[in-house]
């Protein structure tokens, strides 16, 4: 098993600057105590706030600072609980809500999460009330969740809404949102172990294993963070069918969930809508934990053309995150999908802040042996009682890098950077108080493949996709910064808001 670090590293560069940039945008007035719990408008009670409150936590753990708002948020949180302990309407009996549902996994989430860095029992205290007072309740209901809609149109916007009532369900525009909490309670079973909770889960994954997805037309956010519970459950229970279900499910996301650059079709099988940040993060996150977990590079390869290609362009000037369009069957070109910046301020910029902290904890990992593996490349520092190392390098624009170790004690250290598809290792043999620097190379690759559901071709650096405004790919060369060869995708966020409706670059040819 290939876990992270105990420490978060010390990223720099490019990274350190994504998280700066989101976190100044976290600090905007609509994130702030007074505004956060005014802010639901289409009904998702605890969404707003939960993602808010996950946001402000992942930048505490890789900035190692509380966030300027976090503790006044916290401290209004219980003023705003209904007499039950949670946010919104308290339903009649055996009645249930999966956009209530579907926002408190985001409140628990951000709440288990600052549990975890403080040991604050009161926050726990709180989680445990959500947990059993709206979702346990739901134990037998989740088997005769409607797994047809049969409503013969497509519904739903950038924010879901209330859509209508089957049974013991009101149901949500973004089909599946009621296993979007697999997350969330996952979580709590995996830092509790609460039996109760568990059983729960169980029904919940065997339903959800049986969904038709794009039948359903499933949202596609919804159906990677239940995803991620499935994952988390594996790696509490050791149970090998989550495992097999984990690998499925993202085999059936990437066969037809998934768009030309990694992001994702807001729905399956609804390819001429947007993309999403909240689900490429899941996306990011759950390649990179089967890697972790089976130790198969193509996950990683996976992570890594989702990071670089999607999640990377989807963050915008002021360090929101928004939405594109979906390059696939509905066309050629990846642009912003309003014609602006299209943040999805309501969501996707607080997730991305989760999607940022994930790639900081995860910019370096380490095997059973204490090997260290470097899967992202970037630049970072970190270190252990034996040794500290300092990386630096021009991935993924690039296949330089130097790696400097230095021993607290007599020690052998074996580095491994992950390449396009493989790793290239790097080894020292120091005494105590010696420093080793070692400098390496690799040539990416400029190479073609072809596209995942369309007619045509696309063409990789490494993993980085290329494009070009103008579609002129001839003579086939890559020009890393301007020009009229393939070039990498647009870093959005260095584009300002009156320039973004001029972004439209081809990526299938």
């Amino acid at each position: 098993m290939i876990t992270k670090l105990k420490n978060v590293p010390e990223v720099r560069g490019e990274l350190m600057e994504r998280v700066l940039l989101n976190a100044a945008r976290l600090c905007s007035p609509i994130y702030r105590p007074h505004a956060i719990y005014t802010q639901d408008k289409n009904g998702w009670p605890g969404d707003w706030e939960g993602r808010t409150v996950l946001a402000l936590v992942s930048h505490m753990k890789c900035l190692g600072h509380v966030p300027a708002y976090l503790d006044q948020i916290l401290q209004c949180l219980p003023e705003h609980y209904n007499e039950k302990g949670y946010l919104g309407r308290i339903l009649e009996e055996g009645l249930f809500d999966e956009q209530q549902f579907s926002g408190h996994n985001w409140l628990i989430r951000g709440l288990m999460e600052y549990y975890v860095l403080t040991g604050n029992e009161e926050i726990a205290l709180s989680v445990k009330r959500i947990v059993y007072n709206l979702y346990l309740p739901a134990a037998g209901a989740y088997k005769n969740y409607p797994l047809k809609r049969g409503t013969g149109k497509d519904e739903g916007s950038y924010s879901g809404s209330f859509s209508g009532r089957s049974g013991s369900w009101l149901l949500s525009t973004d089909i599946g949102c009621a296993f979007m909490c697999l997350d969330g309670l996952s979580q709590y079973y995996s830092l509790f172990k609460d039996e109760k909770v568990f059983d729960l889960l169980r029904e919940m994954t065997d339903v959800f294993v049986r969904i038709d997805f794009e039948g359903l037309k499933m949202q596609t956010h919804a159906t990677l963070s239940a995803l991620r519970g499935i994952i988390r459950l594996y790696q509490s229970t050791g149970e090998e069918p989550y495992l097999s279900a984990a690998k499925e499910i993202m085999r059936i996301y990437e066969r037809s969930g998934m768009t030309e650059n990694y992001a994702n079709f807001n729905w399956f099988g609804r390819f001429d809508t947007w993309t999403e940040p909240c689900a490429i993060t899941d996306s990011m996150m759950a390649a990179t934990e089967l890697f972790k977990i089976t130790g198969d590079v193509s996950y990683l390869k996976l992570a890594q053309r989702i990071y670089f290609n999607a999640f990377s362009y989807a963050q915008r000037y002021n360090g929101g995150f928004g939405t594109d369009s979906t390059v696939g069957p509905a066309g050629k070109y990846l642009r912003p999908s309003g014609g602006g910046i299209s943040e999805a301020y309501w969501c996707c910029t607080m997730r991305g802040a989760e999607g940022l902290a994930y790639l900081c904890e995860n910019s370096v990992l380490t095997d059973v042996d204490g090997n260290l593996l470097i899967p992202f490349g970037g630049s970072f520092r970190c270190e252990n009682e034996l040794f500290s190392v300092d990386f630096e390098s021009g991935i993924p624009y690039n296949g330089k890098y130097t790696v400097s170790a230095h021993a607290f004690s007599d020690v052998s250290i074996r580095i491994s950077v992950f390449k396009t598809d493989d790793f290239e290792t790097v080894y020292f043999d120091l005494k105590k108080g010696e420093t080793g620097t070692v400098s390496g190379a690799f040539d990416p690759g400029l190479h073609e493949e072809g596209a995942l559901e369309t007619e045509g071709k696309k063409f990789f650096y490494g993993n980085l996709l290329l494009g070009t405004p103008n579609g002129a790919v001839e003579p086939l060369r890559i020009d890393m910064e301007l020009g009229n060869g393939l070039q990498p995708l647009t870093n959005m966020k260095d584009v300002l808001p009156e320039n973004t409706v001029f972004e439209n670059r081809q990526i299938v040819f």
